[in-house]
């Protein structure tokens, strides 16, 4: 494939049709450096990224870093309790000034020791009394824009572009009977995962495959797409004939479902994406998120984050119950990543060959038309007819 007409609109015209009448992707989008690189320019450096709640910084000093394409950010809470973020390099040569998550009460570059608040501000700088016209208040941290929803903290590398509210569109609303805003996080697990994101994304945004993939674990699910404002997408995930779709039956040891949420909800899980690579899934008796965080053209990282409700975080034998909800998700990830690994490898051998989309991928196929509206944006565009 010539790099010159890669991002020719009529290339992708097949992918552009409706569901039914619809190709798949190519398998470049998948594997080739080029195209990832016009992913990271045009998605990845405008759009709202997932990094953490906060319930995990409750004091100041507290922290997460996230570590994104577009760079390494910090997301601290401060003495006033204020979170922000931050550009996670020190603003004397860039070192790297903090890795994963944890608490300080200064942040001290490991290079030179200069020294930052918890605000960012810098208050020391060794060694540089003979610097003319040197001025510490000129040297905090640099910022990076930060928004929340319901303790769900996002950043973005851009300075302008939709409100996070505008981004989210109407999803707030959609799941405010489920009150995320008394959500804690109670664990994160991190894998590494040969495979494009989105491969990583695709995966979760159907059912189709559970019937084959978790054929031992999880059985066949049903599905259907809902209707969204904003960019997001969701799916109603169920099973016919259950009335419930915790993530564990009452004889399994389940936890109590939410009780703010609708009758007709307990039948369903919601399975989101918070376009590009952020999934939220809302069930009846949990809540947990997949982050995945792209590194390469052909290689993710998957953060998976497990929430409860305070109320049953503190029941007695809360420990003792969510161990079978870790082993479920920690059983099921792994056979999404080995057969997205297997999409990446198969992609490599037949990488300009297009499939067709089945009628539960309706998720896929809108990731797909997503994706592409973004990075072909300026180019000109070809008739569907």
């Amino acid at each position: 494939m010539s790099l010159d007409n890669l991002f020719d609109p009529k290339l992708y015209r097949e992918v552009r049709k409706p569901l039914s009448a619809a190709s798949t992707l190519p398998g470049w989008c998948y594997t080739d450096p080029a195209f990832f690189a016009r992913e990271v320019d045009k998605i990845f450096h405008g759009c709202w990224h997932f990094v953490g709640r906060e319930d995990e910084i409750p004091e100041c000093g507290d922290y997460l870093t996230f570590d994104g394409i577009p760079g390494s950010v910090i997301v601290m809470r401060s003495e006033s309790g204020e979170i922000n973020a931050f550009q996670n390099a020190c603003r004397h040569r860039g070192t790297r000034l903090l890795s994963g998550s944890g608490s300080c009460r200064q942040v001290v570059c490991p290079y030179h020791s200069w020294v930052y608040a918890c605000d960012g501000a810098l208050l020391r700088a060794p060694g540089m009394d003979c610097a003319i016209d040197f001025d510490i208040k000129n040297y905090s941290l640099s910022p990076v824009t930060l928004s929340s929803w319901a303790g769900f903290l996002f950043v973005r590398f851009s300075d302008d572009g939709p409100s996070l509210q505008e981004w989210l569109g109407n999803m707030p609303s959609f799941f405010k009977d489920y009150e995320p805003a008394d959500l804690k996080c109670v664990r994160r697990v991190s894998f590494d995962v040969g495979a494009n994101w989105k491969f990583l994304m695709e995966n979760a945004l159907e059912t189709y495959h559970t019937g084959t993939v978790h054929r031992e674990t999880l059985g066949r699910q049903q599905s259907e797409p809902v209707a969204t404002e904003g960019h997001w997408s969701c799916l109603r995930v169920f099973v016919a004939g259950k009335q419930t779709l915790s993530v564990l039956s009452e004889q399994e040891g389940a936890l109590p479902v939410n009780p703010h949420i609708p009758r007709e909800r307990t039948t369903s899980t919601y399975f989101t994406n918070i376009y590009p690579c952020t999934q939220f899934v809302f069930a009846p008796d949990s809540m947990w998120w997949l982050a995945v965080r792209p590194q390469s053209v052909n290689q993710s990282r998957l953060e998976v984050g497990s929430c409860f409700t305070e109320d049953v975080i503190s029941r007695d034998d809360f420990e003792e119950k969510v161990q079978a909800y870790f082993e479920r998700w920690d059983t099921a990830t792994p056979e999404d990543n080995a057969i997205c690994e297997a999409q990446q490898s198969g992609s490599h051998t037949a990488s300009f060959k297009q499939g067709r989309f089945g009628q539960e991928e309706a998720l896929v196929h809108a990731l797909a038309n997503w994706m592409l509206d973004q990075i072909l944006k300026g180019e000109p565009q070809v008739s569907q007819e």
